[in-house]
């Protein structure tokens, strides 16, 4: 029988990530917030993205993991991105991308980037986190 590359290295794949689609998603919404944000704002942002409403729960016990990883960071009730998730993130961006594009390279990283709502450096210079 083969093996696929990310069973045999384990849960966080070839590169040591492990952050979900879901998580990705999450972690964007609230990088972008120019305020720390509440969960139901969170809840709300991610739930337009995805097309129907995210659970509470769902959303608690994701944010709860995101906060454990050190990707958020949490401030009373509030949630800001981390310099770490931001690091998580930013691969993962530019891996999207490079989906999009089928690695034709065909696609400006910056011009997708400005399509997303991100700016080219906010990934890779934003201090300190949002």
């Amino acid at each position: 029988m083969n093996s696929m590359p990310n069973e045999m290295l384990g849960p966080a794949g070839p590169f040591g990530w492990d952050m979900t689609a879901f998580e990705l998603a999450v972690f964007i919404c609230v990088f972008r917030s120019p305020s720390s944000m509440l969960i139901d704002e969170i809840r709300a942002g991610v739930s337009r993205w995805f097309e129907g409403l995210i659970p509470r729960e769902m959303m608690a016990e994701t944010v709860g993991h995101m906060i454990g990883r050190g990707w958020l960071i949490k401030s009373g009730h509030r949630f800001r991105a981390s310099i770490e998730g931001r690091d998580a993130a930013r691969p993962l961006m530019n891996g999207i991308i490079r989906m999009l594009d089928q690695g034709t390279r065909l696609l400006d990283v910056a011009l997708m980037m400005s399509l997303l709502q991100l700016t080219k450096g906010e990934l890779d210079s934003a201090p300190g986190g949002h």
